[in-house]
């Protein structure tokens, strides 16, 4: 939980950074087995606090899909924004997608937005960056390429 006195009751627009350490375990992600840097701000909204997510270092640890070789893959993340409201929003909004902040303590619980941004940023089907040894076996001494249009020219002449 972290406390969030401050920006609550700063005006609306008010913004604070915020920088957060988390280990591995404490998400349960079995590719990620580092630890988690978490950083942003959060804004003052007039329904609640915006927790900003501007940037996340963590490191994926997976097989290749081709030749299953172990690889250590830095997490590329793309910002997000989650609002953590003070009361329940209105009806047409899905609960299950809703995040409160608790304000009698001046909390909010950032684990969840962290959780879905990391798994939504893992890459799906990890490949090494060059040709796996598996496959460079098969490759003939000079790669050939498949160009569309290189028999065209021969038809012209």
């Amino acid at each position: 939980m972290i406390k969030i006195a401050q920006i609550y009751r700063a005006v609306t627009g008010a913004r604070e950074p915020f920088h957060l350490e988390f280990k591995a375990e404490d998400f349960n992600i079995p590719e990620i087995k580092s630890d988690i840097i978490v950083e942003g701000q959060f804004m003052r909204m007039e329904e609640g606090v915006m927790m900003m997510i501007e940037k996340i270092e963590a490191t994926q640890s997976t097989l290749c899909s081709r030749c299953a070789k172990p690889l250590k893959i830095p997490l590329e993340f793309t910002p997000s924004e989650w609002l953590f409201y003070e009361e329940k929003p209105h009806e047409d909004d899905d609960e299950d997608e809703t995040l409160l902040l608790d304000s009698h303590r001046l909390e909010l619980d950032p684990m969840e937005p962290v959780r879905q941004d990391l798994l939504l940023n893992l890459q799906a089907i990890p490949r090494c960056k060059k040709l796996c040894a598996k496959f460079e076996e098969s490759k003939p001494e000079e790669e050939k390429t498949i160009k569309a249009l290189a028999g065209l020219k021969d038809m012209l002449s």
